[in-house]
């Protein structure tokens, strides 16, 4: 009995210690998770900030073309006067 009793303490002892290992390997799999999120949100705002500066430009563009039309036409322009 006293064999059967051992056996019996061994296999609770191994257990727990499983048990504390998966709960340590969840908690690590969870920090990941988390990482491979920040990370992804990192680049996302990277990505709009960059979308925000070629949106930005591209405002600037428009305005500055329509700027040189509106002059070329109205012949205000030193180019209009060149011609």
């Amino acid at each position: 009995m006293n064999a059967i009793g051992s056996r019996k303490q061994l296999l609770e002892d191994k257990i727990c210690e499983l048990e504390t290992t998966l709960s340590a390997l969840k908690a690590q799999l969870q920090r990941e998770y988390e990482n491979e999120q920040h990370a992804a949100i990192d680049k996302l705002e990277e990505y709009l900030d960059e979308l925000d500066n070629k949106h930005t430009s591209l405002q600037d563009f428009w305005k500055i073309l329509r700027d040189e039309i509106i002059s070329l036409f109205s012949g205000n322009s030193s180019h209009a006067k060149e011609d």
